[in-house]
């Protein structure tokens, strides 16, 4: 992974976001999953990866006060604009964690078909979405760090 320049506020918030993450996994699949099951499993799996993968991130990271919050994947917090690929539509999407009390326009939890799909995906990366309504491809345009997202 490349150098990623943030700002020290969205650098600080990614790594309160981490250490949110790392302290509450074991909350999350108990409540989601509270059973052993294969949905189970994989979810542990993925959250153990994007734990990784955040980490991995937060180190390589370099601050500057001139820098934005633009980031090379996509995290929890993170708004992601996609292009629909059958109909060429834009949609904004904040990815925000089942907890979130408050729920604004645009805002879906990775746990959802699309939130699970963008994870950790990035800029450029075509994403296939299974969902109620069928099946939906989308290609991720941007990725911009929000904060106040936990």
């Amino acid at each position: 992974m490349a150098k990623v320049v943030l700002s020290e506020p969205a650098f600080e918030c990614l790594v309160k976001h981490l250490v949110e993450i790392e302290e509450g996994k074991n909350k999350l699949l108990d409540e989601f999953f509270p059973r052993p099951s294969k949905e189970r499993d994989e979810f542990e799996i993925l959250l153990e990866n994007y734990i990784k993968q955040v980490d991995e991130l937060i180190r390589k990271v370099k601050k500057s006060s001139k820098a934005g919050n633009k980031l090379p994947f996509v995290t929890i917090g993170s708004e992601v604009e996609i292009q629909n690929l059958s109909d060429k539509e834009t949609h904004k999407y904040r990815i925000i964690t089942p907890f979130r009390g408050s729920v604004k326009d645009g805002d879906i939890s990775y746990l959802s078909p699309v939130g699970k799909s963008l994870l950790l995906r990035k800029v450029g990366d075509v994403i296939e979405v299974k969902a109620p309504g069928g099946i939906f491809h989308y290609k991720i345009k941007s990725i911009r760090l929000q904060c106040g997202f936990t």
